[in-house]
């Protein structure tokens, strides 16, 4: 009898794995255990402890909470969160720097997009004392490490 969130991380590495183009190779070296063993939890034959889990998740250059956390189909209707050019941020999150984009393309890394989801939480509230409370907070920290928005 298989257990159903067993297979489904099993599933989540090698779809991980395949959304960023990696090898097996690659991400067992990486992660510091052998491809074949890689093969064996992709295929749910073994299933990983939380401390492969994690060497898995830095491999594959992603949050343990994003491998292990609420699966894509319980976030598929959340709205897309949107980057200051007007795109969706989930198309813009990159596990590397790739060579064939342009140097003015905006890249996320999963902190910045776990940062970004609840920071629009937040925005979302409409709150009025909440809003102006962010906007002096961000004003400060801006202004303190002189940053400029773009």
């Amino acid at each position: 009898m298989t257990h159903p969130v067993r297979e489904n991380i099993s599933k989540r590495i090698a779809a991980a794995r395949h959304q960023r183009r990696l090898s097996q190779a690659t991400v067992s070296k990486r992660a510091g255990m052998h491809p074949s063993y890689l093969s064996r939890i992709e295929r749910g034959k073994v299933h990983p402890t939380v401390r492969t889990a994690m060497r898995l998740a830095e491999a594959l250059r992603m949050s343990l909470n994003d491998l292990l956390g609420p699966s894509p189909s319980t976030q598929k209707n959340q709205p897309c969160p949107v980057s200051s050019s007007g795109r969706c941020l989930m198309d813009l999150f990159d596990a590397g720097p790739d060579p064939a984009r342009g140097r003015g393309d905006e890249v996320y890394s999963a902190q910045h997009l776990r940062l970004l989801r609840k920071f629009l939480a937040l925005l979302r509230e409409s709150d009025p004392n909440l809003l102006t409370a962010l906007e002096s907070l961000v004003g400060a920290i801006l202004k303190r490490g002189q940053w400029k928005p773009r």
